[in-house]
């Protein structure tokens, strides 16, 4: 009976701590969503059957080794099971603790996906202060450490057999015990006939009540499973030669015709910005915030505006790969963190290079963030300009690196030297980004109350600025330049809302023929494709996931885009939101019609795991 007693208890324990992380999960996020307290005890209802099988796969391994204790009657079961709780206990914990502080900021669960970035964790202290670090995560491995002593203690140091001299144990002993074995393997199958899948857990339309009732631990476990498949393994959800008809149809051959022409000249000198985080809700121009953003809506009146541009990912690691080398991004792997990828990506700066322009990039911070510096000078940039290479004055510094005006006005010099030296005969291209519109928002401006929205509006601000003494300068008559943000913000919003991968991009600059607004669907991924298009310069071999959207061929518009546990697929028929995990459509716009695009959104993830890069 004491065997029994004491998997009950242990199943009753990580059950309350399950339970309890739940609710401190949906507490400490109550700012994304209103929610009520029935709201809380239906998440926890719905959450049952995967929390339950969790709890038993744990507790499987203790039952084992008690059952053996039946027969070994001094077998020190503490001193055996002990380590191992300690261990499940202290890594569930943690999953548990450190997924509610990051859905803070990220909005998604967390995942595998955590170790693709691990390797830089100066950006962690970059976005947040240290003292939010340190107590964050001191608190998360202080409970982590407590609840494992407590499983430990709770584990008796023997049970010993009530009938020490007898080989038999009587039945009515045992047979409580070995219905506990029962037990948990009725709660690993299934309770109540209820699929204990992680799509059984949606169950509102509100995706953080979704998110709060899936178990932290086998979401964690399941996407690592998924991770360590091959790539070309991980998303399969046709047949191949099936899944090759399909993108055939939906996804065009060739498209280097041009049957819009922007540009006065096919051979302009190029530049590139790419705005941090600048997501189309920040731009009244493209239906979001007024009076934050003005700059670049007037600009936006002067050139060529795509109103319907979609950032492909959720982090500037995939955004920039895309938008740059024209590629398609993935849900589970970064291009630009893998170093054996890096030579063989495709890239507007390689192409430019072997027409004769000199090519060179510009980012304010520190290049080593996120393998940026290797990428560039991987994909054709001769020289990388960061920090280091900057005389920036520590009081015109944040903690990311030199603020957006001291960044944009050096760029600003540096073009005019490169004019200088060329004269009105040679091409360049320079590329650069923006870094002053991310957490923690400090920056030497103040317009508005909101912090956020102050910090965007001072990017918006040095963004204009720069474009107005760029304009007034020689430099502008054959410039084409190229603003379009990386990826969205997760400010007051989450990833099941399309509008984060709405983004802006213009074309402007003395080479562009005149002001044009234009609602064509477009992925960032084909802003390559485009502009490429424009110049006359074949891509569709070389970039074979950028489109030009400007083609006789490109007759079914469409963007794809994804983030660690999910992915979006617009066309002209509407939006489909996906959850990968749960294999469950999170939002259908409009509702029920998504057949057709939720068919298409799967090709697009398993096609694209098929990439030779990949392998």
């Amino acid at each position: 009976m004491k065997r029994t007693l004491y998997i009950l208890g242990l199943i009753l324990f990580l059950a309350v701590m399950t339970l309890a992380g739940k609710v401190e999960f949906l507490y400490y996020n109550r700012d994304v969503c209103f929610f009520t307290i029935s709201d809380v005890a239906n998440v926890l209802w719905q959450g049952l059957p995967l929390d339950l099988r969790v709890i038993a796969i744990m507790v499987l391994p203790v039952w084992v080794v008690t059952a053996f204790s039946l027969y070994f009657v001094r077998m020190p079961l503490r001193k055996i099971v002990g380590p191992y709780l300690f261990v499940v206990v202290f890594l569930s914990a943690s999953i548990t603790c450190g997924g509610l502080i990051m859905y803070e900021n990220w909005k998604f669960l967390l995942d595998a996906s955590i170790f693709n970035y691990m390797s830089s964790p100066g950006n962690v202290s970059s976005s947040v202060s240290t003292g939010y670090i340190v107590s964050r995560l001191g608190l998360s491995l202080l409970a982590a450490f407590v609840l494992s002593v407590v499983a430990v203690v709770i584990t008796p140091s023997r049970i010993v057999s009530l009938n020490r001299r007898s080989k038999h144990i009587p039945p009515r002993y045992t047979l409580p015990y070995m219905l506990t074995g029962v037990l948990l393997l009725v709660m690993i199958l299934g309770i109540n006939g209820r699929s204990a899948n992680e799509a059984s857990a949606f169950h509102s339309d509100k995706i953080l009540l979704n998110h709060a009732a899936i178990n932290p631990v086998g979401h964690m476990v399941h996407s690592m499973l998924v991770y360590a498949r091959e790539p070309e393994e991980q998303f399969c959800y046709m047949d191949d030669a099936e899944c090759r008809r399909i993108f055939g149809e939906i996804f065009p051959e060739n498209t280097d015709d041009v049957t819009v022409r922007l540009l006065k000249t096919t051979r302009p000198n190029v530049l590139t910005i790419q705005l941090e985080s600048f997501g189309a809700p920040f731009i009244q121009a493209l239906g979001g915030q007024p009076d934050v953003a003005p700059e670049i809506s007037a600009w936006m009146e002067r050139g060529v505006n795509f109103t319907n541009a979609w950032a492909t990912s959720f982090r500037t690691d995939r955004g920039t790969v895309s938008a740059l080398s024209g590629y398609v991004a993935f849900p589970t792997e970064s291009l630009m963190m893998r170093d054996e990828c890096l030579t063989s990506l495709p890239s507007l700066a390689h192409v430019l290079k072997a027409e004769g322009y000199r090519t060179d990039y510009l980012y304010g911070g520190n290049a080593h963030h996120m393998n940026k510096g290797k990428y560039l000078t991987a994909t054709g940039f001769d020289k990388v300009w960061d920090i280091k290479d900057l005389d920036i004055p520590v009081e015109k510094r944040s903690c990311w690196g030199a603020y957006d005006s001291t960044a944009l006005m050096s760029l600003l010099s540096l073009m005019q030297e490169t004019y200088r030296k060329q004269g009105s005969k040679g091409h360049f291209y320079w590329g650069c980004q923006t870094i002053d519109s991310h957490e923690p928002f400090q920056v030497p401006y103040r317009r508005m109350k909101d912090k956020v929205y102050n910090a965007f509006a001072y990017t918006d601000h040095c963004v204009g600025e720069f474009l107005d003494s760029l304009s007034h300068t020689p430099v502008w008559d054959n410039l084409l330049v190229i603003i379009f943000a990386d990826h969205g913000h997760m400010y007051n919003t989450t990833f099941s809302n399309p509008e984060f991968f709405h983004m802006p991009l213009l074309f402007t600059g003395g080479a562009v023929s005149g002001a044009r607004r234009t609602d064509v669907l477009i992925s960032q991924g084909d802003i390559v494709g485009t502009v490429l298009s424009q110049m006359d310069i074949a891509h569709s071999r070389t970039f074979p996931w950028s489109r030009n959207v400007f083609s006789k061929n490109y007759t079914y518009p469409f963007v794809y885009s994804n983030y660690p546990s999910g992915a979006m697929f617009r066309d002209s028929t509407g939006t489909t939101m996906y959850d990968l995990w749960a294999d469950h459509i999170i939002m259908e716009s409009p509702a029920k019609s998504g057949d057709r695009r939720l068919r298409n959104l799967k090709t697009m993830i398993q096609y694209s795991y098929k990439d030779d890069l990949l392998k």
